[in-house]
């Protein structure tokens, strides 16, 4: 509310002092005034904010390429000037057995690998089954072992051994004293024949045997085991044991999956066969030179026939379906050099005809050439623009307008009867009946000469310039 009251004192008073101004001066010397004071009527036209500069035909693709193999050329498929498609063959080495050789092999081994790894996740179930099993066997073949070890402690055999033992000894001995009396008592009241004697001589034998025996079964269940016996036992037990806890570790690995190294090795060497494909093709393709981009084959340096090695570019390929220029202005316009902003172009080899586009790029730091410091950007030409087929070759050169703002049938008054009141606003001072009376104006656009004027005035009201005639 303060700066309302403000501006209207400032009206009022300089209201006043214009309107005693001009009645002192007419009283003095009412001719002379009219004379010195300048007017204009506001009226219709157009106002266009430009900055100039310079510019030239520039690609934002622009690639040098060679075959990435060694070789003879073969054949060159392209000549200067085609327009080609990403992706076309350009050129072709002669081809090399041993490349496609090493190509087959790495193909091989990849898949060799990539079954090995399929194959490990894969088996795990069965991997599982079978640990379980000998994990299973194991703990039985341990607790054998250990049964046995715990007999060890003890005399052989139990007493019910000893006693059956003993009394099979005393058996056999029994039946060896009835055959031997029988013998005695044959021999004794006849002679015995041949056949008979030694038939009766191998039941002796046999008893005998049976006798020998079960004695030795008897004797053997009333000892104790051995030292050797006992160490023997302990080892085959301590074996057993870590032969459990292996089994035990592989149930539990293969219960939660595949062990994580195995994983891990396996990928690993997935990978590396994968690329060692990668170069292996990456050779085999080296031999053909395919287009990167879609584009107008700018120079060849090569012939069929040559011999060049990796990496040696032979053909440079550019994109011109995209009219770029690159363009410089003044650093004082840098604020004029915006994204989106209309330009328009007039290329010095077709001066008659004016192309238009946008500015698409801003360099976010300044150039300097000598002591000369510019803004530069890019702009991107409108092929719409173009009255006839034109052909743009890169470095073409061209003058740029850059168009900050642009007004078109609007109300316009010379810029020196804007008055400043601050704060960016603007009077006018409007004859009113002959007497100059101040008035707010809002103001668009201006120029060095022009000023738009949005709201205040209308069309053919007189506005004072001071004493500075101008033109209509």
């Amino acid at each position: 509310m303060k700066r309302y009251f403000w501006v209207i004192g400032i009206i009022l008073i300089l209201g006043a002092a214009a309107f005693f101004y001009y009645q002192g001066q007419a009283q003095i010397a009412e001719e002379p005034v009219k004379e010195s004071l300048k007017t204009s009527k506001v009226r219709r036209g157009d106002i266009i904010i430009t900055a100039s500069g310079v510019g030239a035909v520039v690609t934002q693709a622009d690639i040098q390429i060679g075959f990435t193999t060694a070789g003879v050329i073969e054949e060159i498929y392209v000549k200067q000037g085609d327009v080609v498609q990403k992706g076309d063959m350009l050129a072709k080495l002669e081809e090399d057995p041993q490349l496609t050789l090493d190509l087959f092999t790495q193909q091989i081994n990849l898949i060799n690998e990539q079954e090995s790894y399929q194959n490990l996740l894969n088996n795990l179930d069965s991997d599982l089954a079978s640990a379980s099993v000998n994990y299973l066997q194991a703990q039985s073949d341990l607790e054998d072992l250990l049964t046995d070890r715990a007999s060890l402690n003890y005399r052989r055999c139990g007493d019910e051994y000893v006693l059956q033992y003993e009394a099979d000894y005393n058996t056999a001995l029994e039946i060896v004293e009835r055959l031997q009396d029988k013998y005695n008592l044959l021999y004794a009241t006849r002679d015995l024949s041949d056949p008979e004697r030694l038939q009766a001589e191998a039941d002796i034998a046999s008893a005998q045997s049976r006798v020998n025996t079960a004695y030795a079964s008897w004797q053997y269940c009333l000892t104790y085991p051995s030292q050797e016996e006992i160490a023997l036992m302990d080892a085959k037990i301590k074996i057993k044991e870590n032969e459990v806890i292996r089994w035990k570790e592989e149930v539990d690995t293969l219960q939660v999956g595949v062990d994580p190294q195995d994983i891990e090795l396996n990928q690993a060497k997935v990978a590396q066969a994968e690329a060692k494909l990668k170069i292996a093709e990456d050779n085999i393709n080296g031999l053909t030179l395919i287009a990167p981009i879609t584009g107008t084959i700018m120079d060849i340096s090569a012939v069929p026939g040559q011999t060049i090695g990796n990496n040696t570019n032979i053909i440079r390929v550019a994109d011109l379906s995209r009219p770029i220029l690159e363009v410089y202005l003044d650093e004082t316009d840098l604020d004029q050099l915006v994204v989106g902003y209309e330009t328009e172009v007039i290329f010095d080899a077709f001066d008659t005809s004016i192309f238009t586009g946008k500015v698409i790029s801003v360099t976010p730091e300044l150039v300097k050439n000598g002591n000369v410091v510019y803004a530069h950007g890019l702009v991107e030409l409108d092929p719409s623009s173009f009255g006839k087929p034109f052909n743009l070759p890169l470095g073409l050169n061209a003058s740029v307008d850059v168009i900050g703002g642009r007004s078109e049938n609007t109300l316009l008054v010379p810029i020196e009867a804007l008055r400043p009141l601050g704060d960016g606003t603007y009077a006018v001072f409007v004859l009113e009946n002959g007497t100059p009376t101040l008035r707010m104006v809002e103001v668009g656009l201006t120029d060095f000469t022009s000023a738009e004027i949005l709201s205040g005035l209308k069309v053919g009201e007189e506005v004072t310039t001071g004493i500075v005639e101008t033109v209509q």
